[in-house]
């Protein structure tokens, strides 16, 4: 990524636009030829004093003489963040550093600062000590603070809001968590709205910007319905809501391959399973549903072929692919990925250990799959 202030650069391609050589714009400054020179190829920088008359010069304002750009965009910012994060796997406190560095330079780009605060909370969530914990998750609210107090964009506030609150839930505030989201559920159902906005843009001749939004809701609401089942299934102890629940969402995770934008999906909604079932009593159903989880760990191990997108999510996945905001990111997204793998292997061993799986259904068939999982390690 380029530096975002170049004032040499900038000289060089004004005057070079208004044909002026670097002689005429020395003696109208009152320096030599050879600091404009050295000033172009970033040798060395104008006197301070000098900056306006630069500006005037070539009728720029001060922004566009430093080449200065607040925000970043999308790809230059996904960079960042899957630089920080890669310093991070090696060496957080350095990696805070850079964050650090990163948010002075940008402090009003509110997506930068929304990306630098969720890397803050995941290292938090991570710290060894309290005190480390608390002073990351301290200074994410400090960036969320930022955002929420400077940005005017309803989608960023809202992001920032529910971020907000999500860090909240994370330090035990469920009462401050609360008041950050019931504003935010309560707005109302925007689905009328945004069926109409896609007529409107048909109308305009804009099919694929329609089509996009049609489809990202459409996956929104995929999530939402799968998700959700899964919290309930999570807290559960009846064993035909889980089973229920458990088709239902396996019916919609099919029909919209979620499983492309979640490959960990089917890890986890097994494994919730399994604990629901285990928690009714039903051993046979709930040693089957962990079989179910295993089989789709050591698939999502084995790194097999995605399943096939789904038709009607085409460019609402072609929006998500990584790729689009740069190699850096793309990365980042891989490496990510392989850590969830290993995380969720490793929760599975861990659930296979518990002694509440001994005592419901001890037997050949329970050590079985804990010898499939010990050999993953």
């Amino acid at each position: 990524m380029e530096p975002h202030v170049n004032i040499g650069r900038t000289i060089a391609r004004e005057r070079r636009r208004a044909g002026v050589t670097q002689e005429a714009l020395a003696a109208h400054l009152g320096v030599s030829k050879a600091a404009v020179s050295k000033w172009e190829l970033g040798l060395s920088l104008p006197d301070v004093a000098l900056l306006p008359r630069i500006a005037a010069y070539f009728s720029l304002t001060l922004d566009e003489l430093f080449d200065w750009r607040a925000r970043l965009s999308e790809e230059e910012a996904a960079e960042v963040f899957a630089r920080v994060c890669a310093e991070g796997r090696a060496d957080v406190s350095a990696a805070r550093e850079s964050l650090r560095r990163a948010v002075s330079e940008h402090f009003s780009d509110w997506n930068l600062l929304l990306m630098m605060s969720s890397l803050l909370t995941t290292w938090s969530a991570m710290a060894e000590q309290d005190e480390d914990a608390q002073d990351m998750r301290a200074e994410a609210g400090e960036l969320l603070d930022r955002v929420l107090a400077g940005a005017d964009d309803p989608g960023t506030i809202a992001l920032a809001r529910q971020a907000k609150a999500t860090a909240l839930f994370s330090a035990g505030d469920v009462e401050g968590a609360t008041a950050l989201l019931e504003p935010l559920v309560r707005r109302g159902d925007d689905a009328p709205a945004m069926m109409l906005l896609a007529s409107c843009y048909r109308r305009l001749g804009r099919e694929g910007e329609a089509a996009e939004l049609l489809q990202s809701r459409r996956l929104a609401a995929g999530l939402l319905v799968v998700n959700s089942l899964l919290q309930e299934i999570g807290t559960s102890d009846d064993a035909a809501f889980v089973l229920a629940a458990a088709d239902a969402a396996r019916a919609v995770s099919s029909a919209l391959a979620i499983e492309d934008v979640n490959p960990l999906l089917p890890v986890t909604l097994e494994a919730e399973v399994a604990d629901a079932l285990l928690r009714a009593g039903e051993k046979d159903e709930a040693l089957a549903a962990l079989e179910r989880a295993l089989d789709a760990a050591e698939r999502l191990a084995a790194g097999g072929p995605a399943p096939s997108p789904s038709p009607l999510l085409s460019r609402a996945l072609a929006a998500l692919d990584p790729e689009r905001h740069g190699a850096a990111w793309a990365e980042h997204k891989r490496a990510q990925l392989d850590e969830a793998r290993a995380a969720a292997c490793a929760a599975l061993v861990e659930r296979l250990s518990d002694s509440s799986w001994e005592a419901l259904a001890a037997g050949e068939r329970l050590e079985s799959l804990r010898s499939r999982a010990a050999s993953w390690q």
